[in-house]
């Protein structure tokens, strides 16, 4: 697989001798190879002073680019801090270290964005995304191999748009430039970032034209990431922050920027001719989300579509065909015929009088109903606002009799706890004592059962340190994926107006019901908000029927290896 990335970082001579012991050059040098042994695409800046060892180091490893310059007055930096060969004054900031943060020092961390430039303007790799890193990284890994393999996937990722995405300690930016001028400012954490090739060359313009103007206001020589605070705070540079510390979180860059929309792969597509419905006092539904199974007895496939009241713009404004703007839902079974095209649209009628009937909630009917095995039956899970009477969401589940299209023998799911809101359970083809089991939420990752008083009690609850782990949540009922695992998709969004989803698979094992492994983030489609609750695999192919703000569902088939599930829980 080729890679479209480069990555660039720096080691020159700036002190006369090792200012701390703990970090020599040879330390470094040793984590460095560590990066290097990855077989990512590096550029290593250096100074002539390293030439012999770094040229016998790019002879063992090809993917390693050196680019010598001779000493820190060549950098751009350096010939800013001087007015017609005559060296500009300048204080260092009160709060520094002394060994460490002198001029030198200060000119090499404001040559990152040179470096860069320089890397982009020869692109010896011919990329198109370029991640700086600073050459010792790794000292501030707590798990250095876990990140490492990290930094690896990173080299083969397909990165979307035109975006520079900096991690930062501070969730603010930094306005009073007393403050900044005066000691380090972790807006942002400098030792690593990713930027496209375009957004990058004009991050460097904009450094360089603004670099004399800037010491000028502060009458100091700071840390590039004071600089860079400081460009942000005057709206010079719009760069995509996230949050992150001096450790293994550093390298955490937001998934959405490496998000794929699985369309263009995929060999068929299907938009299913679902009916209209109006109602008797004319509301107006429209189809949404679908939930698949199969019918094992009876050979069948099982498709139950949520119809929804109200209507979703691409603007995010809502509609609402009824006066009281109430949602109300409905659900249509089809039974879909071997190329998964339904054959019929019936409605499902709900048995709900043992049920308490609250007709003044604001969402009145089944929500995403998820359909599931327990042993022989059809059953299904769903959230509901208006068979309770706290008018907050809770589960229920019952029996799926899709033969005499009625939702019966409905339950509603009691909690030990208070809760605000229950929805996205998914079920597990698992059993503890008899009971079926259900994910209730990943972070942190929490299986539990319905006991026999209809009360959600937890089987398993399990903390990971996998960030995307924790962002998960939904959405498809699993299902067996081979001998050792089960297979279901979840979903996590980016908040906006409006918000973004995106999805993943997620490998459960079958003996433990613990998450293992899980893909790389991907959409379906280009619209902001999708819904998936419809999954299934047929021989060597993905089934997904989803939904599209709410609305336009479709269905969409795709070789299981465009979806490749490598990516290790931890």
């Amino acid at each position: 697989m080729k890679s479209n990335i480069t990555f660039v970082t720096s080691y020159m001579k700036i002190y006369d001798s090792e200012y701390d012991e703990s970090k020599t050059f040879f330390k470094r040098l040793q984590l460095f190879i560590k990066i290097v042994e990855l077989n990512i695409n590096i550029c290593l800046f250096i100074s002539h002073e390293y030439e012999s060892i770094f040229h016998d180091l790019a002879i063992k490893y090809k993917n390693l680019k050196i680019i010598q310059i001779h000493s820190i007055e060549d950098l751009e930096i350096s010939k800013l801090l001087k007015d017609n060969d005559n060296e500009i004054f300048y204080n260092l900031p009160q709060k520094r270290s002394e060994i460490k943060d002198l001029p030198n020092y200060m000119i090499l961390m404001n040559s990152k964005i040179d470096f860069l430039y320089r890397t982009i303007t020869n692109n010896p790799f011919n990329s198109e995304y370029f991640f700086w890193f600073d050459f010792s990284l790794p000292y501030i890994f707590n798990n250095i191999e876990k990140s490492l393999a990290e930094i690896k996937k990173y080299a083969y990722r397909n990165y979307v748009g035109s975006f520079i995405a900096i991690p930062g300690c501070w969730n603010h930016k930094i306005y009073d430039i007393e403050f900044l001028k005066k000691q380090v400012v972790w807006r942002f954490c400098g030792g690593f970032f990713i930027g496209d090739k375009k957004s990058l060359l004009n991050f460097y313009d904009i450094s360089i034209k603004n670099f004399k103007g800037f010491l000028k206001l502060t009458n100091t020589l700071l840390w590039e990431v004071n600089y860079w605070a400081w460009l942000e705070s005057c709206n010079y540079i719009n760069v995509l922050w996230f949050e992150a510390d001096h450790n293994d979180t550093i390298i955490k860059i937001p998934s959405h920027l490496y998000t794929v929309c699985i369309q263009q792969f995929t060999d068929k597509i299907c938009n299913y001719n679902f009916p209209n419905i109006i109602s008797s006092d004319n509301d107006k539904f429209f189809v949404s989300s679908s939930s698949y199974i199969y019918d094992y007895i009876n050979n069948k496939h099982i498709l139950n579509s949520r119809y929804v009241n109200y209507y979703y713009k691409d603007n995010w404004d809502c509609d609402f065909f009824n006066v009281m703007r109430q949602i109300r839902n409905i659900n249509v079974k089809s039974e879909l015929n071997d190329s998964f095209i339904p054959n019929d649209y019936n409605l499902m009628n709900v048995e709900d009088d043992k049920l308490i009937l609250n007709f003044n909630a604001f969402s009145i009917g089944l929500e995403d109903i998820r359909l599931y095995h327990d042993n022989d039956t059809i059953k299904f899970i769903a959230s509901n606002i208006n068979y309770n009477s706290y008018g907050k969401s809770r589960m229920i589940i019952g029996d799926y009799d899709y033969e005499n299209n009625i939702c019966k023998n409905l339950k509603l799911i009691n909690m030990r706890w208070e809760s605000k809101c229950e929805k996205n359970w998914s079920p597990i083809p698992s059993y503890i004592d008899n009971n079926k089991l259900f994910i209730y939420k990943w972070s942190p990752f929490t299986v539990g059962f319905i006991d026999t008083e209809n009360y959600f009690k937890i089987a398993i609850e399990k903390k990971y340190e996998d960030h995307m782990v924790n962002k998960f949540r939904g959405s498809t009922t699993f299902i067996k994926y081979d001998d050792n695992y089960f297979i279901g998709l979840v979903h996590y969004s980016i908040p906006g107006i409006p918000p973004i989803y995106y999805h993943a698979l997620v490998l459960l094992d079958n003996k433990t019901n613990l998450p293992l492994f899980y893909s790389d983030p991907f959409k379906f489609s280009e619209k902001p908000i999708e819904f998936c609750i419809g999954f299934t695999i047929i021989d060597t192919k993905y089934l997904f029927w989803f939904s599209q703000m709410d609305r336009e569902p479709l269905f969409i088939q795709i070789e299981m290896s465009m979806i490749p599930i490598l990516n290790v829980v931890y």
